[in-house]
């Protein structure tokens, strides 16, 4: 990805020079540390920044006229591909003036494209601490960077902010970050969640070309194979795929990406050949049971099941079982299914939350209330956990905490209602 090259985003400021913020984000303070540490000042009230910017002024003065000889050389250097001499420059004006986001932007796209990620990161960090306007691209870079680094981790919590402040409207880029998103949630466990982030990407991709979408869906490899490692709930990067697993992920992906263009008959088509293929794959049956949750619920069960028989240790296969189960009022096969869930992944709240509603809808309030209390404690973010939980409160008779439980499952709806109405690239 050839970010510099792309002008993904707009020039930041039109002034060569601004004032840094007088409190470093807190995404910084905890993440990227040394960004704080090294200021010998902090200031924190009026006073305290009025004085910065007060000195700063008197330092500008002196500078102003070398900085701006620099940053006008430094832009030149860069419209001429003289990458090096570009950087040297960035580097020197942004040491003159540490507070221009424009400064930090050409230079952190510039050593990211010359592939010396640890300098990229560090300006993209710098970028994000000066630039109070849009700081979403800067955020998402500084993701990309972190991913080329292969702190993963890092990666997504920049990548999931940058995206929620918004990325600009550069079609590629915002495909890249969806895709970069969707495969660091399959490797960090969260497959739901990747589908989710890549059914995004493959659809922004199908939008873009509205003369042939599916082409241009099924021409992108990568995201084929993203989608079947998702799908399959594999807990790999695309890029770390042997040779031998590269058939069976793919034709899965294809199966799933039609699911994202929302064409279930190309989908079932994909999926017989895929049954055919592979019968006896880990994920495949697993994979099928979920596209017919929804139109054929019997079938479900039934591929949920050998999947078990496949994988044994297959913890969501039992989650889904619990939840349709519970669906049709079969709760003591449910419960089952979901405390075999809990035994095989006890992080997992969705295990916790079917169990516990389980028991509820078994008249077991006393045994529903440590399971949902648990779910909230391992997801605090979910409102399904919260809902759940305030109708076992309720049923206890707990009506103040319940009350407490329904508004915090208001809040989260509403922010989770509000996220999915971000709007995207092809929206502008």
């Amino acid at each position: 990805m050839k970010v510099r090259n792309q002008r993904i985003v707009r020039v930041f400021l039109s002034a060569s020079c601004g004032i840094a913020p007088c409190v470093t984000p807190v995404f910084l303070d905890t993440t990227y540390p040394y960004l704080s540490a090294g200021r010998r000042e902090s200031p924190t009230s009026l006073a305290s920044c009025n004085e910065a910017v007060d000195n700063q002024s008197a330092q500008g003065d002196a500078s102003s006229e070398s900085f701006e000889k620099l940053a006008e050389r430094a832009k030149a250097a860069m419209d001429a591909d003289h990458i090096s001499e570009a950087i040297r420059l960035y580097t020197r004006a942004t040491a003159l003036q540490p507070n221009w986001p424009e400064g930090w932007w050409h230079l952190g796209t510039l050593l990211f494209d010359g592939g010396r990620f640890t300098e990229a990161r560090d300006a993209f960090a710098h970028f994000v601490s000066v630039e109070l306007k849009e700081p979403g691209p800067g955020f998402a870079m500084l993701g990309l960077s972190e991913f080329q680094l292969k702190d993963y981790a890092k990666a997504l919590a920049a990548l999931e902010r940058g995206r929620n402040l918004g990325l600009g409207t550069d079609q590629a880029f915002v495909d890249t970050v969806l895709f970069h998103e969707g495969i660091l949630n399959a490797l960090l466990g969260k497959p739901e969640i990747a589908l989710q982030r890549l059914t995004l990407a493959a659809n922004e991709i199908a939008a873009a070309h509205p003369d042939a979408p599916k082409d241009a869906v099924f021409a992108n490899l990568e995201l084929l194979d993203a989608f079947g490692i998702a799908a399959l709930r594999i807990a790999k990067l695309p890029a770390s795929l042997t040779a031998a697993q590269i058939p069976l992920v793919r034709q899965a992906g294809r199966a799933q990406a039609w699911i994202a263009l929302q064409d279930r008959v190309a989908a079932e088509t994909e999926f017989k050949q895929l049954l055919t293929l592979y019968p006896s794959q880990p994920g495949v049956h697993y994979m099928y049971g979920v596209f017919l949750l929804k139109e054929n619920p019997p079938g479900a069960v039934d591929e949920f099941r050998r999947e078990i028989e496949i994988s044994p240790s297959h913890a969501a296969a039992r989650i889904q079982l619990a939840l349709e189960l519970l669906r049709i009022a079969d709760y003591e096969q449910g419960l089952k299914y979901a405390r075999e869930a809990i035994r095989l992944a006890p992080k997992n709240f969705v295990a916790h939350v079917a169990c516990g509603r389980l028991w509820l809808a078994l008249g077991k309030t006393d045994q529903s209330l440590p399971e949902l209390q648990t779910a909230v404690k391992f997801a605090p973010g979910s409102p399904d956990a919260h809902f759940a939980l305030s109708q076992a409160l309720s049923e206890a008779g707990r009506n103040t905490e319940a009350a407490h439980e329904r508004a915090e499952f208001e809040r989260l709806k509403a922010l989770a209602d509000a996220a999915d109405r971000l709007p995207t690239a092809v929206d502008h």
